[in-house]
């Protein structure tokens, strides 16, 4: 299988000139949906939709073919069953086209007859050197140059994460979850079957991508597995790469196969490769969000020494166990910073067990309390990376601004933890992450998000990563 040059992809996402093959006039096909998604998403190119009987749809006029079109095109998106896909792959090559989109499934995921189309369908592309998204896929996005290409029109807030996904359901579950937790997605990848253009491909071009910082995979298995894990692991030397591995139980090659043609492989093999080469790997989509967005907005810390400041024991707790098994510590706090502790909460107070975590329990509820308290902890050197939890009330206000002078003051990385809902912890959450706070609703978030913060710091310190 020839590979696809990190070049050969720039047309693809940001293409000046774009023809959608097989569009109607149906609101409920597909090739409808991809036009809307061009237009609704603001692309700024030209669009050329492509049809044989169509005059006009969505206000645009429609053209007979690709050889009706008043000139040459970047890339195409191709909306037509899987036969029909194959012939305009071809057409495209002739027309000059360089690099395609194929929206249909039906090939290898559906078994023998369907791995023989397929096979024709990469020939048809390799013939012209035509990189191929997809089959069976949901598309692109690149909101760097406001093109959206899927079937499920959108417009997504922009930021500097950038997602690969093998499966569309599972894609737009993270495109979700981000939006949930506050952060822009970039580019968006639906690699599909991988026909000619694999992970391994999208990390080569993601790998240079200046408004791409950090990168989310999600795959359930891939024809070139080395490949992969070598590509992701020089990728990740320069910027975090975040991998999702499904297909995890004994027999899942029986789902990975008619979902994506795929072979989910061992896990268990899978995960510790991923390792090796230094790649920091998670157990669900919110896990990859939640990782993404701390290495999205926070410097990495110094060490792996992990502070914890609540006023109600269980979120450590919680925390600790997920921390501990990413090689987290939870060292002892500084004498000079228990002397300080002491003094922030008086000698006439209820008694406050003086070690990490540190529980003010409810001398905590205290804004300014809490807010020393946290100076306190960042200002320890033994700490390089503080936890903050807190919980929702009508009546004690969230210690946001108080988290935030800390934060500025000692410039150590700060993980917020408001135990609550976005509806009451929406405003808070804005307004620290507008800063490069993350703020989470779960301790299993937040302790997710700071074994991705300590994983990459380490790899910075031993050397191995050249990290901004």
């Amino acid at each position: 299988m020839t590979q696809i040059s990190p070049e050969g992809l720039h047309s693809v996402f940001y293409p000046e000139r774009v023809a959608v093959i097989g569009i109607t006039d149906t609101p409920e096909r597909v090739g409808y949906n991809i036009l809307r998604s061009i237009l609704y998403g603001g692309f700024a190119g030209k669009v050329y939709p492509v049809h044989p009987r169509h005059e006009q749809v969505l206000g645009c006029k429609v053209y007979k073919s690709l050889d009706d079109l008043p000139e040459p095109v970047d890339m195409a998106v191709i909306c037509l069953n899987q036969y029909a896909t194959v012939e305009a792959v071809e057409s495209c090559g002739c027309s000059g086209v360089k690099g395609v989109v194929c929206n249909a499934g039906g090939y290898s995921e559906t078994g023998e007859d369907g791995d023989e189309l397929e096979k024709r369908l990469i020939a048809a592309a390799e013939k012209y050197g035509l990189p191929i998204i997809g089959p069976n896929t949901l598309g692109i996005i690149n909101n760097d140059a406001n093109f959206y290409s899927t079937f499920y029109p959108m417009r997504i807030p922009a930021g500097k994460v950038s997602v690969v996904s093998q499966s569309g359901g599972v894609g737009l579950t993270i495109i979700n979850l981000a939006l949930d937790e506050g952060i822009g997605i970039n580019k968006f990848i639906g690699v599909g079957n991988c026909s000619n253009l694999d992970f391994a491909d999208c990390l080569d071009y993601l790998e240079n991508d200046d408004s791409t910082a950090v990168i989310g995979v999600y795959m359930e298995g891939t024809r070139d597995a080395g490949r992969f894990v070598r590509t992701a692991g020089r990728v990740a030397r320069k910027k975090p790469v975040v991998v999702y591995k499904a297909g995890r139980i004994e027999g899942a090659d029986n789902y990975t196969q008619t979902h994506t043609g795929s072979s989910a492989g061992s896990f268990k093999l899978y995960r510790d490769i991923l390792h090796q080469h230094g790649i920091f790997t998670v157990n669900s989509p919110s896990e990859l969000v939640a990782a993404c967005k701390a290495l999205e907005l926070l410097p990495l810390p110094g060490g792996n020494r992990v502070g914890i400041l609540t006023h109600t024991a269980g979120p450590g707790v919680v925390m600790i166990d997920h921390l501990a098994q990413a090689g987290c510590i939870i060292p002892p706090l500084h004498e000079e910073t228990i002397a300080r502790v002491k003094g922030i909460i008086g000698a006439d107070n209820p008694p406050v067990v003086l070690k990490n975590p540190l529980d003010a329990a409810g001398l905590g509820f205290s804004r300014p309390t809490y807010g020393g308290l946290a100076e306190a902890m960042l200002a320890d050197d033994h700490v390089d990376l503080l936890l903050a939890v807190y919980c929702l009330h009508e009546t004690w206000e969230l210690p946001a601004a108080e988290l935030l002078d800390a934060y500025k003051k000692y410039k150590k990385p700060l993980i917020v933890n408001f135990i609550g809902n976005w509806l009451g912890c929406r405003a808070d959450r804005d307004f620290l992450q507008s800063a490069g706070i993350p703020l989470f609703t779960a301790p299993e978030k937040t302790a997710v998000a700071a074994a991705a913060l300590v994983h990459y710091g380490t790899k910075k310190l031993e050397g191995g990563a050249s990290y901004a």
